[in-house]
């Protein structure tokens, strides 16, 4: 991955995810993708409805940056994202189960739609800044680069791999 030290180099990584996810969907059929128990206990609809779930955070975090507000996430509010990773990864599974594959893929587009679109919106200052949110106390860099490194690591270092070796079985 690039330095992300400009929204150029924002964007470029988030479509270039955005194109990696699109050729791997391209290669799953709906049958293949429903088929339980391909990760775990989860099918592939599953995978890409989790990553959708976490990339609606991200995007959270970046309209908030416009609005100038902490973010709000759409999981229960006894629910946190630091103590509670586990119960949130649930309670996306729980949400996406009843959503067909086409609108778990709805989904992937449009919360990329939402990630570029505030990418491109909020001010330099505010997406590259340091300490520009009280609210994103848990890291040093600015907005953009801390939730697109944690947008493109999570797909990459957690999910990528086994989604390859699942790929390479067929």
């Amino acid at each position: 991955m690039q330095e992300l030290n400009s929204r150029e180099a924002l964007l470029e990584t988030v479509r270039g995810l955005r194109e990696e996810m699109e050729q791997v969907v391209a290669e799953v059929d709906e049958a293949r993708a429903n088929e339980p128990g391909s990760f775990d206990e989860w099918s592939f609809k599953d995978l890409i409805a989790h990553l959708n779930g976490w990339r609606s955070v991200t995007a959270a975090r970046l309209e908030a940056g416009l609005r100038g507000e902490e973010p709000v996430f759409p999981w229960p509010g006894n629910l946190s994202e630091e103590q509670d990773v586990d119960a949130v990864n649930r309670w996306f599974h729980e949400d996406s189960k009843p959503k067909s594959f086409d609108e778990v893929l709805r989904d992937q587009q449009e919360t990329f739609e939402r990630v570029e679109q505030a990418i491109a919106a909020l001010p330099e200052d505010d997406l590259l800044g340091s300490g520009r949110f009280p609210w994103l106390h848990w890291t040093s860099e600015g907005l953009g680069p801390a939730v697109v490194r944690g947008t493109y690591g999570h797909y990459h270092e957690d999910h990528e791999p086994e989604l390859r070796a699942w790929l390479s079985t067929w």
